[in-house]
Parts: structure tokens; sequence; C-alpha cells
């Protein structure tokens, strides 16, 4: 079943633009004391010491375990920040993960209207103009567009409907049949050969929009989801859209789900709606993710340098057979974010950069040691308040990938296989006009569905 959303723009139109970027015992993470504390200790090898033992022995609250490591908050006084022996690790916790580098503001033009069809009613965006983005790393372009979703009934991805092709469009959101074409998702949907079904992909991002049509039971069991900001179990996407990063997690959450549809979205929030998040919550996030039945995790967000706490956290996903997507980072520079800069040696892993619809690099992207590249420009997606947006930056492009893992996965390959499969058939992009100066800095090249699930005989 399909159903349109429609929307009529006047004058100036809006888009979003994102600059991106065991079996052993385990401890349900502290939320509150995750995002509280300025430091984290990850303890290496805690062995048979209990939680308390732990707290005890270091001085920090427990986060949560695995039995590889354990992370602690602790205080950054001179005393606790004292070197603890080879097995610890004491690092920045507070605001370290963000989705974005930034390039400087883009405001949007106050002079046009923007009007929501479907339901009976037409409404504006205030005054004809969008607040611009408080941060400076995030723009209101005017070469996209927001509408909301028809009459709320656009619930198309999370119920196990693939036959979403029609005429060379992508009913859901008609925008994005170019890009979906690109990666030739419309030959694996419309052949019916995959759908994501019992795969389950984590967004460990700003939360997501529970209650968006287009989400519509497409979410595991409530059960699983967790919100490490204010420590709770309601991962919402909180914050007013066009303000800051909200809407980004669901966005992401929505380009999962129109590549993967019958792929169910664990939804755990680690950033605020300013897009920054701390240490503990992303690394407690994983680990989360692993221990409550994920297959595979995204992680639109970096950092500018590694934190041990996360490679640690994602070590573990990977003994588990969790495989992990990663933004490349959005300041067009050579060099890719962390975790993403680890995932060269990892092969569970895939640190992910953006093209164009011609398979020029994005001019935003980061390069470097990229496994894959995906369409990140101006790709729709559901946002909050039953809307749709257009966002751009890395942060669109690993969606696309964690959707093709899940693809991939969902025939029975273990997460080594899958993310060899994206890359081991992905399109060379180094020959194409406008990379020259990027040639064998571009990973695999762009990502290619139906190769992919055909190497595995799908």
């Amino acid at each position: 079943m399909s159903s349109k959303a429609h929307m009529l723009l006047t004058a100036s139109a809006l888009a979003l633009t994102a600059l991106l970027a065991s079996c052993g015992v385990t401890s349900s993470p502290r939320a509150t004391a995750a995002t509280s504390a300025d430091a984290v200790m990850t303890v290496l090898e805690p062995g048979a010491l209990s939680d308390a033992q732990l707290e005890a022995t270091y001085g920090g609250t427990l986060v949560t375990r695995t039995p590889t490591f354990a992370l602690l908050t602790v205080s950054a006084d001179a005393g606790v920040m004292t070197a603890q022996g080879s097995k610890t690790r004491i690092e920045k916790n507070r605001k370290v993960y963000r989705v974005s580098q930034g390039h400087g503001q883009t405001s949007v033009s106050g002079s046009g209207t923007v009007g929501l069809w479907g339901n009976g009613s037409v409404g504006v965006w205030g005054n004809g103009s969008v607040g611009v983005w408080g941060n400076g790393s995030v723009g209101v372009w005017g070469n996209g567009s927001v509408g909301v979703w028809g009459n709320g009934s656009v619930g198309v991805w999370g119920n196990g409907s693939v036959g979403v092709w029609g005429n060379g469009r992508y009913e859901p959101i008609p925008q994005n049949s170019d890009p979906w074409q690109q990666i030739a998702l419309d030959d694996v949907q419309a052949g019916r050969r995959a759908s994501g079904n019992g795969m389950t992909v984590a967004v460990i991002d700003t939360g997501v929009d529970l209650n968006h049509p287009a989400l519509a039971g497409g979410f595991t069991e409530p059960s699983t989801w967790h919100d490490f900001v204010d420590g709770d179990a309601t991962p919402q996407d909180e914050g007013e859209l066009g303000h800051g990063l909200t809407g980004h997690g669901t966005e992401v959450a929505g380009i999962v789900a129109q590549v993967a549809p019958a792929a169910k979205l664990m939804p755990l929030r680690v950033l605020g709606a300013d897009g920054s998040g701390d240490v503990a919550s992303v690394a407690a996030a994983i680990v989360w993710a692993v221990d409550h039945g994920a297959d595979v995790i995204n992680l639109s967000l970096g950092s500018d340098q590694a934190m041990t706490a996360v490679s640690q956290a994602i070590a573990y996903a990977n003994s588990q057979g969790v495989v992990v997507a990663a933004a490349a980072g959005n300041t067009g520079a050579e060099g890719i974010d962390y975790p993403a800069a680890e995932f060269a040696a990892q092969p569970m892993n895939v640190a992910v950069g953006s093209v164009d619809l011609h398979d020029v690099k994005s001019t935003f992207s980061q390069y470097g040691a990229l496994e894959l590249l995906a369409p990140g420009e101006a790709i729709y997606g559901p946002a909050p308040q039953e809307r749709f947006a257009a966002w751009s930056g890395t942060s669109m492009s690993a969606p696309v990938v964690a959707g093709g893992l899940a693809l991939a996965l969902e025939g029975g390959a273990t997460g080594a296989q899958a993310a060899a499969a994206l890359t081991g058939t992905a399109t060379s992009v180094n020959g194409v006009q406008g990379n020259a100066a990027y040639a064998g800095k571009l990973g695999a090249g762009r990502i290619d569905l139906n190769a992919a699930l055909t190497s595995l005989g799908r």
C-alpha cells in the first residue's frame, strides 16, 4: 500500500540541510549519571569485580559494562584524573560527539510561505520565515521543501509492504526517486528481493519522532528504547523543527526505513536538540543496542578524536555479530571523523561519505579512509510534527548504507559478509569528472544494492 503526502510550496522553498556529520554480565545504563560528569573512565578487562567493587575501586559511577570493558563517569578533579594504571583510560565526557563540525550559517528568505496540504487545512511557517540555526553549524537552504504527510495515513514503511515502485517513482516520497534509482533500490524492491525483514537497526541519534505516521509500526518493542540524555524510556526527537538539530534522528530513521522498509527501528537518544552528546551516552547506547537485539547500528555522529569507551563498545558490538555504519563528517576536508576513522581495518564496520546524483563527491563530505559512498544531498525523510523535509550531509549517507546492510543480512549473511558485499560491488567513482582530486580516497565507491544482493546469490 502507498499513500502520498502532498504539499504546496509558494515563493522560496525550504530545505533543512544538516551538514554533518557476549554473553557476560552487563549493567543497565544510568543515563542521568552518564550526562552529568565531566570525565569518563574506561576500565579494560574488569574481570569478576562486581558493579559495587568497580565503583569502590575506581571512585566513579558505573554506566555500563561488558566482559571486555567497564565504563564509569568520574570527577575531573586532579586526584581522580591521576593515572590509574595500564587498564584504565580517563577521557573527556561532555559534548564530545556531534552531528556536524559546521560550515557557518545560511539564512532563509523571509518573503515566502509554505502551504501544508492534505488534511483540509493549509498552514504556514509563522510569518513566512524560519529561524536560523543557533550554533552556526547547520543552515536552512532555499532549494528544497518541507511539507506534511497528507492525512496521517502514510504508514507503508513499517508494515512489510515493499511494492512501492510504480511508473519509475518511489511512491512514499517521490522526490527520492532519483537517489534511490542511483543505488538500484528500485531493482531490489520492485523484485521483492529484500526488505530487511527480521532485521533491527538501532538509530543512535537525537531521538525519533515516535508518533510520526511514516514510521508507524516500524519500531521495536518499547522495552528496547532508551533516552540517554534525559534518562528515561522515551527517546523522542525534542525541540522545534528549524532550531538546532531537531529532526535529525527522525530523518535518519526515515532513510533507513525507505531502504529497508520491513526492518525494525530501535530509537536510542544520545544527542540533545543542539546536536551534541556525551561519550558515556554514546558508548552506553551501543552496548544497549547490542544487548537488546540490534543487527545494525547507525551512527550519524562523530568526534575529532578517538574515544576509548566508544571504540570498546563498537568492538563489543562486532564480537556479537553487529555491524556498524558511521558518517565520515562534513568539513569537506581530508581525514574523517571518529569512530568512522577507525574502521579501515575493521571488516564489520563501514565509514560512509556522500556523493551527489552524478557520483561526484559532495563538497561537504570528508574523504580519506572511507569504505563506501552513498547519496547524501537533499534526501527527503520524515520530520517532526508529521512533516517531511530534505536534509544533506554524510548523516544522510550513513543510514542509506545501514539500510543496505539490513537488506544484505536478511538472507543470512554475517555482518562481515554483508559489509563485504556492499563494498565489494560498489561502483568506483574515481574516474568521474570532479573526483580527480580525491582519486584513491573515496573508498570502494558508491553503493549498488542490486549488485550487492546479486553477489550474495539473491
